[in-house]
């Protein structure tokens, strides 16, 4: 690794830890942070894994930044050494390079390792389980035996598994591999993949008995609610595409798609069957799926690793379909399209969480407009600790005045899980919509116990509401809370003090 890269990759880092000590919690950071309050087996939307490794991180530095979103930057350091030493053993050092500078800075990757997510450990085990099977059939004296090789992926696949489902992917990669392999084929009738596939599957064994005490939540949510209820819909599977295009960036997003094709073309070279055989059954799922079904735009993001390993042998030996030049070799039009748009399009992210500029901008490009705070992403990361305050200042407000507490509760996961980061305090969710909220609150039976008592319900501009649609109270009143960055107002906040709970509106 050059000195000019290995300063790139430290001036990164020290962007990245400044940026996850100063900046607040996004919503789903919240979110997970407060599975640590009730540690679970696994949980509704994911498996159990950033839980765990964030209750560990919390009893050490405390409810704080660094607690939470210390196992998430740690094994964001593994992404990038894993995928840069893959890289290198499959292309070499300029293709090692390629893909850290994408991991660090393509907002796919790059944002997502600011934050607390169940992608940092799925991220982790994925390129880590690509990593031990790439031991396995490399040509030379180096390569692993199968009882080694599915031993270990028998370990990282079932924990890659209690991160994310998605894991569940690389399998019928490793398969595909090898039933078009002559040399790894007849492994295939061996006890050791199968010994591999025990293995995973007793590891995941806190997923399967959860579900099952559950009636299987998190089962019917991954593999059939979220991919069920939608028309054929062009317009939607448009909408995924255009996310693609700006959650890589246009020119890297061509670069990958020419990446696949090149290892559609390459039959017997060991380093492109790898990344085509690996990269093909999430192509498989997740390109037909937004035609029928709802998505998410990060979702691909583990394939598009496998093909960002390849990137760099992509521009440098260029790529022709039926002998026609499509991508010269080392095109510098493609490496300084891509440097020039990560530079801007990152320096819109980052720069609001400086100074919150946008609406000043918005001011000046359309003085008769009216600004909403919902216009800023950045604002998002701000105002809950002083919802907080407000809230548990306010509760004991409450408390002297009627002699009895009230609950917190708020309306929809994020705001309260926001609200419960803010406060360091337990909220309720009065809406019904399935969560890890939804059914902690209905196996434990938490609302009989607070019929009677008041309670303190929190709303914001970008998830308005009414607590009486949603339960059942005498009657409710409202203050309002704003908060300020610099000069600008930031967020607003509805307190709702409602009397005399009766229950849920089901």
């Amino acid at each position: 690794m050059n000195r000019r890269f290995l300063f790139f990759v430290i001036t990164s880092l020290l962007f990245r830890i400044l940026f996850s000590l100063t900046v607040g919690l996004i919503d789903d950071e919240a979110y997970h942070w407060t599975w640590t309050k009730t540690l679970q087996l696994s949980y509704f939307d994911h498996p159990a894994m950033i839980a765990w490794l964030e209750a560990i991180s919390t009893q050490l530095f405390g409810d704080t930044l660094i607690g939470v979103r210390l196992p998430s930057f740690l094994l964001y350091l593994g992404v990038l050494y894993f995928s840069w030493r893959l890289a290198l053993e499959l292309f070499g050092e300029r293709s090692a390079q390629f893909v850290v500078g994408l991991i660090l800075w393509t907002p796919l990757w790059g944002f997502g390792g600011y934050v607390a997510s169940p992608e940092t450990p799925f991220m982790f085990f994925w390129i880590l389980s690509c990593w031990i099977f790439w031991q396995y059939v490399r040509q030379d004296a180096y390569a692993w035996s199968a009882k080694k090789t599915w031993i270990c992926l028998g370990l990282t696949m079932g924990l890659g598994l209690n991160s994310k489902f998605i894991m569940a992917l690389l399998a019928p990669g490793f398969g595909l591999y090898m039933l078009f392999n002559k040399t790894k084929k007849k492994d295939l009738s061996t006890r050791w993949p199968w010994i591999g596939f025990i293995l995973a599957t007793l590891i995941c064994l806190p997923i399967f008995i959860w579900n099952h005490q559950q009636d299987w939540p998190g089962f019917k949510y991954q593999f059939h609610d979220r991919h069920t209820g939608e028309s054929f819909s062009l317009a939607r599977w448009g909408g995924w595409w255009a996310a693609q295009w700006l959650f890589l960036t246009p020119t890297v997003y061509f670069a990958l798609i020419l990446t696949f094709l090149k290892s559609m073309q390459s039959k017997n070279e060991t380093n492109w069957r790898f990344i085509f055989f690996l990269s093909l059954p999430a192509i498989l799922v997740f390109y037909p799926q937004p035609f029928f079904a709802d998505y998410k735009p990060h979702w691909p993001g583990s394939m598009y690793l496998i093909l960002a390993l390849a990137l760099g042998a992509l521009w440098t030996d260029g790529f022709s379909w039926n002998y026609k030049p499509i991508l010269r070799p080392r095109s510098r039009g493609l490496f300084w399209s891509t440097v020039t748009v990560l530079a801007v399009l990152n320096l819109i992210i980052y720069s609001p969480f400086i100074s919150p500029w946008w609406p000043k901008a918005f001011r000046v490009l359309n003085s008769q407009g009216q600004w909403k705070t919902t216009y800023d992403m950045s604002n998002e990361f701000h105002g809950w600790l002083e919802l907080g305050q407000r809230m548990n200042q306010k509760q004991r407000e409450i408390h002297g005045e009627t002699g009895r507490p009230p609950f917190l509760a708020a309306l929809r996961y994020e705001t309260t899980a926001q609200a419960w980061w803010g406060s360091k305090n337990p909220v309720y969710m009065l809406n019904t919509p399935r969560s890890h909220y939804t059914i902690r609150q209905e196996s434990e039976k938490l609302f009989e116990v607070l019929k009677g008592t008041d309670a303190l319900v929190v709303t914001t501009e970008k998830y308005p509401g009414q607590p009486m649609d949603f339960a059942a109270f005498e009657n409710c009143t409202s203050e309002e809370l704003k908060t300020y960055r610099d000069d600008e107002h930031s967020r607003t906040f509805t307190l709702w003090w409602c009397k005399n709970f009766q229950g849920l509106k089901l």
